[in-house]
């Protein structure tokens, strides 16, 4: 009871954790505010390492079959953005699934490739008379091959820069002044 306070915490709270997704989850279930929960992995070692097993080994939502599904998705223009909305998860998520799986990671370069075609194909019916909104079009193009589309800026410095400036900050208070 540090500081005269009783302490919620159990020690059979070590396997309970396992059973639950987050300490979120875990500190609903017990009725606990999350803060508390969360202290206790820095005051219970044994239930800090019940926390790290528990977050380890959580479910991938990464399926293999979203390597064609990327791909199918962004050749008609999408973008990884809207790629993620379709398969409901955070857009993060799939930046996470390119750091651990290579062959998704190929599937995106090769769905960005494909989006990008897509928006210059769009750009050059635009350019052949077809109608639409050529705004739109360049701002797909900057947003899907930005490598290749986008407005640079040069900018060029001459002259000498071996003159030396200088600034100096007065503080002049009223009454004071020489005038």
């Amino acid at each position: 009871m540090p500081g005269g306070r009783p302490t919620l915490y159990r020690p059979a709270y070590c396997q309970a954790v396992a059973d639950f997704h987050t300490i979120t989850e875990f500190a609903r279930h017990i009725g606990v505010v999350f803060q508390t929960v969360y202290e206790w992995t820095y005051t219970h070692p044994d239930f800090a390492e019940a926390v790290k097993t528990m977050t380890r080994s959580l479910p991938t939502r990464y399926r293999p079959d979203y390597c064609e599904a990327v791909v199918d998705c962004l050749k008609d223009g999408h973008s990884l953005y809207a790629f993620a909305g379709q398969i409901d998860v955070d857009h993060k998520t799939l930046y996470r699934w390119m750091d651990k799986h290579p062959d998704f990671a190929d599937a995106v370069k090769r769905a960005q490739a494909q989006s990008a075609l897509w928006w210059e194909k769009r750009l050059l019916e635009l350019a052949q008379g077809d109608t639409g909104n050529a705004r739109a079009v360049i701002f797909g193009l900057k947003n899907r091959g930005a490598g290749h589309w986008r407005d640079s800026v040069h900018t060029e410095v001459s002259g000498r820069l071996d003159q030396v400036h200088r600034i100096e900050r007065v503080i002049v208070r009223p009454g004071e002044a020489g005038g």
